[in-house]
């Protein structure tokens, strides 16, 4: 079997694209240093928010789509940081950060809740840890699909609350609501 996913591969992948300009990059909606890029994978939707500090990729979050939560839609979500960037919190802020931006644009078309979950080795201690400070405080024992391994479910459900005003300066003019 496989071993679980690992979006550090997607982050180094992501870095050779961008790099090489073929992947073109929006302005978050309320963060002005935060990036997203949209595109499908396997046919269903994949955001990918980054942080890039002079060409370099210095935080990687991306969502696909999970299977549905009490009827809503559930992205999972995966989070890399370059060796050189770690410890320095911004797994966890990024992440924040993109889970506000996606939910700040499911506002303005006026889409539900949706929940968010991380899908976590059991010994690996630096992504639960951000699991924990960004998701949830009370993981679910799984298994993981893919590797079959032992891992840990992190869910929240996010809110999403109408339109949102764009930020000025750098501002975030409106935090989104969420739950842990």
């Amino acid at each position: 079997m496989p071993g679980m996913t690992d979006p550090h591969d997607g982050l180094v992948s992501f870095q050779e694209a961008y790099s090489a300009g073929l992947i073109d990059l929006d302005a978050g909606i309320l963060d002005p240093d935060l990036y997203v890029h949209m595109d499908t994978a396997n046919g269903e939707p994949r955001m990918t928010y980054v942080r890039i500090k002079k060409g370099i990729i210095t935080a990687f979050v991306v969502f696909a789509r999970a299977d549905p939560v009490e009827g809503l839609n559930c992205f999972q979500v995966g989070v890399a940081v370059p060796k050189e960037y770690r410890n320095r919190g911004l797994a966890k802020e990024t992440m924040e950060a993109a889970i506000c931006d996606l939910a700040a644009g499911f506002g303005d078309r006026g889409l539900p809740p949706f929940y968010v979950e991380a899908i976590v080795g059991i010994d690996n201690e630096p992504s639960k840890r951000v699991s924990i400070a960004v998701l949830s405080k009370e993981p679910t024992p799984v298994t993981d699909r893919i590797s079959g391994q032992p891992a840990l479910q992190f869910l929240r459900k996010v809110e999403t609350t109408g339109k949102v005003d764009r930020p000025r300066k750098g501002k975030t003019v409106r935090k989104v609501k969420t739950s842990k």
